[in-house]
């Protein structure tokens, strides 16, 4: 039975990293996050996220596709929505040469804008150059001064795809309200983001977000766990559910699959009375909460199951260390 998931960041609007994803070759400490954060996220470029197909449009017969990445026009780098939506507007239908990526590989299409209804000129496509919203910290690297957080990468909301990284920031963020969860209906973490910038995003992968910080991160050291440490049964995550701090939720680890290149290394099952009471399991905003088992992290909550809510999925601290800032 197909079971739906949901990636549990908080996403109010809606550089492609090379990891090496292993466990760490020796055991490291790290300090335990559990915090919330909001981001703030800028494409390197701008990407497609619908063609119009109800005529033969100017993007449909150059061959853009969605998901492509456009980089480039008549040799200005583009950095945002308006920028292109510019070039194309005052193009008086001459050709524009793109600069595209398309599964991270290089290509040249041209692209020849036509007169809509109101004469404006447009080339029937619609694009994205942002994101932001609200996640978890997993956890600060002292030795670095870098953070790891989320578990998944930061998705384009329509297509799904991983958005490529230009530049983002992250902040502090306040939970004020919750959302809760119900069979079919995905609970949430409100909020608002402040303006005290904590750092910076340096990396965007299928196994979390990267960065520098510039705070100074509060909480205790913990070892991360080899996969060889992880276990089916009790262990606790950490969150920060509308409180000042981060607290300790007790769940159940149903099953394990830790050779997985994946953000789904583990079955969890929440067992606090306290966090089902309030949140009716886990919900967006928990991305990048922290599971600790036996005194050591071992990972972090990625996402939910949606017609079960108490339950979700976690990846390993192991596969989060092998993608890093």
């Amino acid at each position: 039975m197909h079971r739906k998931i949901l990636s549990v960041l908080v996403a109010f609007l809606l550089l492609f990293p090379v990891c090496t994803v292993s466990a760490a070759d020796k055991p490291k400490k790290v300090i335990l996050g559990g915090i919330p954060f909001g981001l703030t996220m800028y494409t390197g470029g701008v990407m497609v996220v619908n063609i119009d197909e109800s005529y033969d449009s100017p993007a449909k017969q150059s061959g853009l596709k969605e998901n492509d990445v456009i980089t480039h026009a008549d040799g200005t780098e583009i950095t945002s929505n308006e920028q292109l939506r510019s070039l194309i507007e005052t193009s008086e239908g001459s050709d524009i040469e793109l600069s595209v990526l398309r599964d991270k590989s290089p290509i040249s299409l041209s692209v020849t804008p036509k007169r809509d209804e109101r004469g404006d000129y447009t080339a029937g496509m619609w694009v994205r150059d942002s994101t932001a919203g609200l996640g978890t910290v997993t956890y600060f690297d002292e030795e670095t001064h870098t953070f790891g957080a989320l578990g998944h990468g930061i998705c384009d909301r329509d297509t799904g795809m991983l958005l490529p990284l230009g530049s983002g920031k992250i902040v502090k963020a306040q939970i004020t309200s919750i959302s809760k969860a119900k069979k079919g209906v995905a609970g949430g973490l409100n909020g608002y983001m402040s303006d005290e910038i904590i750092g910076d995003m340096t990396v965007n992968s299928d196994f979390g977000v990267y960065g520098s910080y510039t705070a100074v991160p509060k909480g205790r050291a913990l070892e991360c766990a080899d996969n060889s440490d992880i276990h089916t049964g009790e262990a606790v995550i950490y969150s920060t559910i509308g409180d000042t701090e981060p607290q300790e939720y007790t769940v159940n680890i149903e099953s394990l699959n830790l050779n997985a290149n994946s953000g789904q290394n583990m079955v969890i099952r929440v067992t606090d009375k306290k966090l089902l009471n309030t949140t009716g399991g886990i919900v967006q905003g928990m991305s990048g909460s922290p599971i600790v088992q036996d005194g050591k992290l071992i990972g972090a909550v990625t996402h939910v199951f949606v017609n079960t809510p108490e339950k979700g999925y976690g990846i390993s601290i192991g596969n989060m260390l092998g993608c890093t800032a």
